[in-house]
């Protein structure tokens, strides 16, 4: 399973830095997004640069260069 979490960078260096458990890392994952299995590459779109595409015809190689934040996810039936 893939869980988008969010928590302060204070409690992650802890954590990395002790391997110990903290309560906000408990209710990040309470609180995480999980990811469906099988889905595409997420991308950061906010780094594109976007001033000169028209947003209704926007070519798949711009959205292709966007930066990988999370790797796509083989569907079941791929694996």
């Amino acid at each position: 399973m893939q869980l988008v979490i969010d928590i302060p960078k204070e409690d992650y260096d802890f954590i990395k830095r002790t391997g110990y458990h903290t309560q906000s890392l408990y209710n990040a994952i309470k609180d995480g997004t999980p990811l469906p299995k099988g889905h595409g590459r997420l991308v950061d779109a906010d780094a594109l640069n976007r001033k000169d595409v028209n947003c209704a015809n926007v070519p798949m190689n711009f959205i292709d260069t966007a930066p990988t934040i999370i790797e796509a996810n083989k569907a079941e039936s791929e694996e």
